[in-house]
């Protein structure tokens, strides 16, 4: 009873005191929410009415120009050609490597089949083994080796790739030549397996086995019937499993191609390896036709009979080219047009006229050559000795009454490319063919003769010859014209092409010792700094400016050293720097000084850039010195544009903007001087350095240069392609101290240029050509007459052509300044 009590005090209580609270928040009557007549607000309401008149809806559109051509753009998918068309590679190489003997078949045999793959156990897989890239390992589980290499190539898809599969253990050779052959002549859209049968129409693995495509992907469909199969040997087992997967018999002979395999036989002698008895087997025509030899046994097999198979194609290749010419040389050609190289037929007679060859005239004592500025030479030194020479060949061919004679063009046998065209002698056949005796036939000179240089055949000759022939009234002379060609004929084979990239460190030597040369790399330097700014300029590869000064002022030493800081300032960002090295007095020439002191200072490993403090390049420049430098093999000397004087060229502007005003040149003069001596006139001229030089002058003053500080452009007005300049050239370090030991035994202070140390060498090639964005500043040369005659004979054309055109110094010689305004 009492717990019921205390049960209701705990419900009740809290109910009860719930009520009272809730009529005590209870709000009284007088609230206006509990009021009935108060009245309600609505919510105010706005009113809206239409003043708009009829109006109509525009919908604007964007303007688009329709082109009647223009197709609307689809959906660009990537793809692959050669999957699109279904096209595989010729040949997959699958090796069951064993042992190192798969590393020596991997380096013979893959550089000759398009794709070789080697797997091998793991176990087995030794230090030598292990650098393969090709290589696929895999662990046995206790279960064969086909299990394995098969789930290999499938998860490598090699089965959708290839045309052909060739598995083979590395205790066999193929021959790669055969096997390309092979494969290249037969079929591979039907499912094959070729090989060496067994009595059981398996194809034995040690000879190595052939399968289509068809039949692989059968074999990679099928390859779960192989995991219950069991045998001795593993080779067993891939038998077993290619005969059943693919429901193929192995077959030797396909499309009339044979499967030929060498097996040499084991026995216990001491010269029972291949190696030692492959000279033996060579003497057999099998051997060499084999597609596979079998068994190896150690790395000097696979050499040895490496080498001997490529000499059986080196042999082959050869004995079809011999064949080939051959074959060429037996058609038809023009008669007197000799063929070099075969097949080649001769340019004499051109295609069309615009193909028409220019060809050099001589005679006995005078050479007519393709040259612009002297045609006319006298004919001695190499050209002497070229005509001497192509006359022998000829006399000896007329004289001899065989016509066989062995002609000796540098050291071969080339009688074939000696001819006489009978159409144009037809005069003196007839006389030696007839009643007189050739005996009675005697040379009396030379003509005349044509010379032509093509690349493609070497140096062709015309050369007529007068004989002089006894008859019974009187002595005839006979002309005979022989047609002849000195071929380029010496080609070799490089064993190994030189290497080159364009990533290489280039240090830029520049030799300075006066003013004007402070000055003119000061500009240089600036130009360079202004490089270093554009993108992509230098990027990941090191530039070193390394300038060499001798008997410098402090001026010019302060300028220098500005200009340096400057430069590596705005090249900070990428890895260009600069120095400036001092030098004692010496009497060595600067060129020399500032190379030694350079490569002593920084080594022989780099490519070095000598420069003319005059020189002006442009950002392309760079790259083609670090590709044309070749260590041990290379040098570059580039052909600069040389500026012309600016003082002439704005003469000579002057005067032709002022043509209307200015008088021609003097008729008096004209009647004075020759036609054919007007280049004498001209240059006879400029020698009166006064003169000339005072008539520039004043033509300056009056009309000065508006800006001196544009860029050279490349052209005839401006300059020329200075062939006899060698100021620039880049080599590597040890190139240069390699021939300077040779120079310094001569008397080095009497030479133009550093030319001299590259000619004459066989071992270090000189490149030589035109390079657009090299320029040279316009300078005063100076040739000095203790210069060898070959230096100063450069130099001295080299500052006659660098004061300006024929036509700039014509106009500036020969015009009258009376007629000029006087504006000066």
């Amino acid at each position: 009873m009492l717990g019921i009590v205390r049960i209701g005090v705990k419900i009740g209580l809290p109910l009860v005191l719930g009520f009272v609270i809730a009529l005590l928040v209870v709000p009284s009557e007088d609230h206006s929410i509990f009021t009935c007549n108060a009245p309600l607000k609505s919510p105010s309401k706005k009113q809206f009415i239409d003043v708009a008149e009829d109006w109509t809806v525009r919908v604007k559109k964007m303007n688009v120009t329709k082109q009647p051509n223009q197709q609307k753009g689809k959906v660009v998918r990537s793809r692959f050609a050669a999957t699109e068309l279904g096209i595989k590679e010729k040949l997959l190489v699958i090796i069951l490597g064993q042992s190192s003997l798969s590393v020596a078949l991997n380096s013979a045999i893959a550089e000759h089949v398009p794709r070789l793959h080697v797997f091998s156990d793991v176990s087995r897989i030794d230090s030598d083994m292990n650098v393969l890239q090709n290589l696929s390992p895999y662990k046995p589980n206790g279960q064969h080796s086909h299990i394995h290499i098969l789930n290999g190539i499938f998860n490598l898809t090699f089965h959708e790739n290839y045309d052909w599969f060739f598995i083979l253990p590395d205790t066999t050779y193929v021959n790669p030549f055969e096997l390309m052959r092979l494969v290249n002549s037969i079929n591979w859209n039907s499912p094959q397996a070729i090989g060496m049968s067994d009595e059981e129409g398996k194809c034995t693995l040690q000879a190595g086995i052939l399968l289509s495509n068809p039949a692989m992907q059968s074999l990679i469909q099928q390859r779960h019937i192989c995991n219950t199969i069991t045998a001795s040997s593993d080779s067993v087992a891939f038998e077993m499993c290619i005969h059943h997967s693919t429901a193929l018999s192995c077959v030797q002979k396909f499309q009339n191609k044979s499967f030929k395999w060498w097996k040499a036989k084991e026995n216990n002698a001491p010269d029972s390896s291949i190696h030692q008895r492959v000279l033996d087997f060579s003497k057999s025509l099998e051997f060499n036709k084999s597609l596979t030899v079998s068994p190896l046994l150690s790395d000097l097999d696979v050499q040895s009979l490496h080498q001997h198979f490529v000499s059986v194609e080196m042999n082959l290749i050869e004995k079809e080219i011999k064949e080939l010419s051959e074959a060429i040389e037996n058609l038809n050609f023009e008669e007197g047009t000799p063929s070099w190289p075969i097949g080649i037929r001769s340019i004499m007679k051109p295609q069309n006229r615009y193909l028409s060859p220019t060809w050099d005239y001589f005679t006995t004592t005078e050479i007519y050559k393709n040259n612009p500025v002297q045609n006319k030479e006298n004919l001695e030194d190499d050209d002497k000795e070229d005509v001497e020479e192509v006359v022998r060949a000829a006399r000896k061919y007329i004289e001899k009454s065989n016509h066989a004679t062995e002609l000796d063009f540098e050291g071969d046998q080339l009688e074939r490319l000696l001819t006489i065209d009978h159409t144009e002698n037809n005069h003196a056949f007839e006389l030696l063919e007839g009643e007189y005796d050739p005996k009675r036939l005697k040379f009396k000179s030379l003509r005349q003769g044509y010379r032509m240089f093509n690349a493609q055949r070497g140096m062709d000759y015309i050369i007529d010859l007068d004989y002089e022939l006894e008859t019974m009234s009187e002595m005839q002379i006979i002309p005979i014209r022989v047609r002849l060609c000195r071929p380029i004929h010496r080609t070799q084979l490089l064993n190994q092409v030189p290497y080159v990239k364009e990533d290489t460190d280039l240090t830029i030597v520049i030799g300075v010792e006066n003013e004007k040369e402070v000055q003119a790399t000061v500009k240089l330097l600036s130009k360079h700094a202004s490089f270093c700014s554009s993108p992509g300029f230098d990027e990941n590869r090191k530039t070193l400016i390394v300038i060499v000064g001798r008997d410098l002022e402090d001026k010019s030493y302060s300028r220098l050293t500005d200009t340096i800081e400057l430069l590596r300032d705005k090249c900070k960002q990428i890895e260009t720097d600069a120095s400036l090295l001092l030098v004692k007095t010496s009497q060595v020439m600067i060129q020399i000084a500032a190379m030694n002191e350079a490569i002593e200072r920084y080594g022989e490993k780099m490519v070095y850039l000598l420069l003319s403090p005059y020189a002006d390049y442009g950002r392309e420049f760079m790259d083609r010195v670090r590709i044309n430098t070749i260590r041990h093999f290379q040098v570059f000397f580039p052909i600069p544009f040389a500026q012309f004087n600016p003082l002439v060229v704005n003469a000579d502007k002057v005067l032709n903007s002022l043509k209307s005003e200015r008088e021609k040149v003097q008729e008096s003069f004209k009647q004075e001087t020759k036609p054919d001596a007007r280049d004498d006139v001209l240059f006879n001229s400029i020698d009166n350095e006064q003169q000339i030089t005072k008539k520039i002058l004043d033509i300056n003053k009056g009309y000065p240069i508006i800006d001196n500080t544009k860029d050279i452009i490349v052209h005839k007005d401006f300059g020329f392609f200075d062939t006899n300049d060698f100021s620039c050239l880049s080599m590597y370090g040890s190139d240069y101290l390699a021939v300077i030991k040779a120079f310094f035994s001569k008397d080095k202070n009497n030479v133009y240029d550093l030319a001299s140390l590259f000619n004459g060498l066989d071992d270090i090639h000189m490149l030589r050509t035109i390079e657009p964005t090299l320029k040279i500043k316009s300078f005063l040369r100076q040739c000095s007459k203790q210069y060898s005659s070959e230096d100063l004979s450069r130099c001295l054309a080299s500052k006659k052509l660098s004061y300006g055109s024929k036509a700039q110094l014509a106009n500036i010689v020969f015009t009258n300044m009376d007629g000029i305004p006087k504006a000066f």
